[in-house]
């Protein structure tokens, strides 16, 4: 074996050893995107749920009750973390703020109405009250 077949050899299993490698990153990248992905699907989705939730029990509350103080049933966490319920300004939103993003879904109210308050998803009572008198619809 001359030096030239060696060295050609030597380069052969270079390339070999580059390209394998190559393919290796691209599919752990590719697996890493799709997870990432999944579970910012998964999150989203049930973020919206939650929302949707607290804004149908809101509204709901509103309708002809005097004072009314209700448990409201929300999941604890959301794809392993904590999150926090509010209104908006105006009351016209509630808004789910889980890890970094923020979720919301529309509040079907009259426009006289305040909406304060929050509910973190950790604490063991997350409740909804409304005050006719003051018209205040207050999360707990």
């Amino acid at each position: 074996m001359t030096d030239d077949q060696g060295i050609a050899i030597a380069m052969e299993y270079v390339i070999l050893l580059g390209i394998s490698l190559l393919i290796f990153t691209a599919i752990f990248v590719g697996l890493g995107s799709f997870s990432g992905t999944a579970m910012a699907d998964a999150r989203s989705e049930a973020a919206y749920r939650v929302a949707a939730l607290a804004s149908q029990r809101m509204s709901g509350e509103i309708e002809g009750q005097v004072m009314v103080v209700e448990d409201i049933d929300l999941p604890e966490r959301i794809c392993g973390q904590s999150y926090l319920v509010y209104p908006s300004g105006d009351g016209r939103e509630v808004y789910v703020l889980a890890g970094r993003e923020t979720y919301e879904a529309p509040v079907i109210a009259p426009g006289d109405v305040k909406a304060r308050g929050f509910i973190i998803s950790t604490s063991n009572m997350r409740r909804i009250g409304y005050d006719s008198t003051s018209r205040t619809l207050t999360l707990t």
